[in-house]
């Protein structure tokens, strides 16, 4: 029971109050008209809460120091720098006018923390096809040949060359360039073929166009970077008035133990009480039954 009851009180009056987890960037202890103080200066993110910075009173040098103020500086930030934003169009054809259908002339920018107007850097534009299918298209050659005795395709070569690349014949035209009298009857005497060659070439053909163009400017940010926070604690000298201080102070932050304890005492002082009387009442009851029984051997005899 004892062992449960320290447990109960141990765990209580470990129960303290919170202080500043963070590091104050400087500390000035001074006496100001008369004034004893300790300023100290914070900087945190802007989303952070500043009563996470404020301390109970603590004791310093002899002096009691309690939070009295707590001034605010916000600590803004202005940045500018270069940036370059590539933007892509597609076009049917490789066609500039088309090209800068589609590009504007300037583009707004914003990630979230940096903005400002990029224009378009004309210089940079670089087209290329987006894909290929294959195609075909046909070379042709024209070839006269005469003077010729008669209409023999013996006379007419099969391929002919143009720059470089062999085509084959596909029609030959038989034209009569001179005629003989034969008796009343004119006849041909001589021929000439105008042969038609002909090849179809394979390339690869572009589908589309990509054309990569670059936006330049300055972009610039703005906003609360961090805040400054002085805050200030007033001091007082070290005497009764600390001493009742504490003493309050130590009652408020532990009254619940202070009650248990309380309790406690008042039932450990009741019962060592209540067994002394109840030791002193069986003592006397004691007493009275041996003198009772004394006195009735005096009278037997």
């Amino acid at each position: 029971m004892k062992k449960a009851i320290l447990c109960v009180l141990l765990t209580l009056s470990m129960s303290v109050s919170a202080f500043a987890l963070e590091v104050p960037t400087d500390t000035v202890v001074q006496n100001l008209n008369g004034s004893q103080q300790v300023i100290k200066t914070f900087t945190i993110p802007a989303d952070q809460d500043p009563q996470s910075l404020i301390e109970q009173p603590f004791e310093l040098e002899g002096y009691l120091y309690t939070f009295t103020d707590i001034v605010k500086t916000e600590n803004t930030v202005e940045e500018s720098k270069p940036h370059t934003e590539v933007i892509t169009v597609e076009t049917d054809k490789n066609d500039l006018a088309l090209i800068l259908q589609q590009l504007k002339p300037t583009v707004e920018f914003d990630d979230g923390t940096f903005k400002g107007t990029l224009a378009l850097d004309h210089t940079s534009l670089n087209t290329e096809a987006s894909g290929y299918a294959a195609k075909s298209y046909t070379v042709s050659e024209v070839k006269t040949i005469g003077r010729l005795d008669r209409n023999d395709m013996s006379y007419v070569p099969s391929t002919t060359v143009k720059n470089g690349r062999t085509l084959s014949l596909a029609d030959v035209e038989w034209q009569v360039t001179g005629t003989d009298l034969v008796g009343e009857t004119l006849v041909p005497s001589s021929y000439q073929a105008v042969a038609t060659y002909s090849a179809r070439v394979p390339y690869q053909a572009a589908t589309g166009y990509i054309t990569t163009a670059e936006y330049t400017g300055e972009i610039t940010r703005e906003g609360v970077e961090s805040i400054t926070y002085v805050l200030t604690y007033l001091g007082t000298k070290v005497g009764i008035a600390h001493v009742l201080s504490n003493v309050g102070g130590f009652f408020a932050a532990n009254w619940l133990v202070l009650v248990v304890g309380a309790a406690m005492g008042a039932a450990v002082i009741f019962g060592i009480v209540y067994a002394s009387y109840v030791r002193r009442h069986r003592a006397a009851h004691a007493e009275a039954d041996d003198d009772g029984a004394s006195f009735s051997e005096e009278e037997t005899e």
